[in-house]
């Protein structure tokens, strides 16, 4: 299970035998609206700072904190001002978040983009060149990749899934943003993503306050032993640095 969040970690469940937390995004720096590749972190760094990392970590052993690389909505846009200038870019700045801010304790890198205005190749080469490289370098505490497609953007990700299928981990497919939905075309899609991004795992991402055609998806899941994890994104806030309570137990008890 993956906690995509911005608010305090109030309890976690026993019963679950793997947890990440995604701290929040690392959005890049745009002028004239392309992304120029420097990217900064969107989260309170006062609250989740290098000790609330090490707190995690101490506090259940098996977890890993990772961090989103993008943005949601269309004010964070994958568009390049030029791709290799970009690479290059992108690649130092996520490693100085990495080694300077959090002293190489964080474990993954997440690709989320909503927009993607770039071709489905550039966004494959691109992407693809920067999570090889954090992923490869001997120096960095990078050991999972995770890449967050959404309805729109399907065959960009399966795209960059594709040319880049041995260093990602996990696919986290993006339900909580769907068009409506009955449960049959939910399990459809779900099992149509399983099907695309073998032999990694798919995770369906559901916001902290699910609807209930969603609940009835995931507890389907569940009954047919057909899901091996869910990611939950905390709706309460995301850019705040508000300290909203968000309890593990709040969610799973739809669930």
């Amino acid at each position: 299970m993956i906690f995509h969040l911005q608010s305090i970690i109030t309890s976690t469940n026993s019963k679950i035998s793997n947890i990440d937390f995604i701290l929040g995004f690392a959005s890049e720096v745009y002028v004239h609206g392309k992304g120029t590749g420097n990217f900064h972190p969107t989260w309170n760094l006062e609250e989740f700072d290098i000790e609330w990392v090490k707190k995690v970590k101490e506090t259940i052993p098996h977890a890993r904190v990772i961090i989103s690389i993008g943005g949601v909505g269309s004010e964070f846009p994958f568009d390049p001002i030029e791709k290799h200038v970009w690479i290059y870019r992108a690649i130092e700045s996520i490693k100085w978040i990495v080694r300077d801010l959090y002293d190489n304790l964080i474990d993954g890198i997440d690709i989320h983009y909503d927009v993607i205005k770039s071709s489905e190749d550039e966004f494959s080469f691109s992407i693809g060149k920067v999570i090889r490289k954090l992923k490869n370098d001997i120096d960095l505490s990078i050991n999972v990749i995770s890449i967050a497609p959404n309805e729109l953007f399907q065959s960009y990700y399966l795209n960059l899934y594709l040319q880049n299928e041995a260093i990602i981990d996990l696919v986290d497919f993006q339900f909580y943003d769907l068009k409506p939905r009955t449960l049959k075309q939910l399990v459809e899609l779900y099992e149509k993503l399983v099907y695309e991004y073998t032999p990694t795992i798919v995770l369906p991402i559901i916001s902290s306050h699910p609807v209930p055609i969603i609940i009835e998806f995931i507890k389907y899941l569940l009954k047919n032993k057909l899901l091996p994890g869910i990611v939950v994104w905390d709706d309460n806030n995301s850019t705040d640095g508000s300290t909203n309570t968000f309890s593990l137990e709040n969610v799973l008890q739809h669930l």
